[in-house]
């Protein structure tokens, strides 16, 4: 984990070829009940949808994997044992940013009629420039 040197903060990066397939990283999750009031910025950014009453923060590097349109990383979630699997999509080569979907759904990589970004109202970075993306028709992009 290193800065990116962009307004995006820190990242996850390769030390190693990581080969297709492979699973990263096991995390386990603290769930965090829903509530009324919306957890601030820097916590949103960080949780996956878990069930209708609970997020959950991963541990590890889990929660640090910045989305990109075209990430390298899915996940899944594993109820019974409060973790989240991460695998990698395709060979993923040192220094290359571990990068996530924040759109992905339960089912895969496919996205999702309303993006994450939008769902819980957190501004869209641009993890190479830095900045917030302009606006698309169709944003497909976060978590479960």
């Amino acid at each position: 984990m290193r800065e990116t040197g962009t307004s995006v903060g820190r990242g996850v990066f390769a030390d190693d070829i990581i080969p297709a397939g492979a699973v990263v990283e096991i995390a386990p999750v603290v769930l965090l009940e829903v509530v009324q009031q919306p957890f601030p910025q820097t916590i949103r950014r960080m949780v996956f949808n878990w069930t209708q009453t609970y997020f959950a923060l991963a541990l590890g590097c889990g929660s640090i994997y910045n989305h990109a349109d075209q990430p390298n990383l899915r996940y899944s979630r594993d109820f019974a044992r409060q973790t989240i699997r991460f695998t990698a999509l395709r060979d993923i080569h040192p220094g290359e940013q571990l990068t996530i979907s924040y759109d992905q759904t339960a089912a895969g990589n496919q996205p999702r009629e309303r993006g994450w970004f939008e769902i819980h109202h957190v501004e869209k970075l641009d993890i190479e420039a830095g900045s917030p993306e302009a606006p698309r028709e169709h944003t497909p992009q976060r978590r479960l």
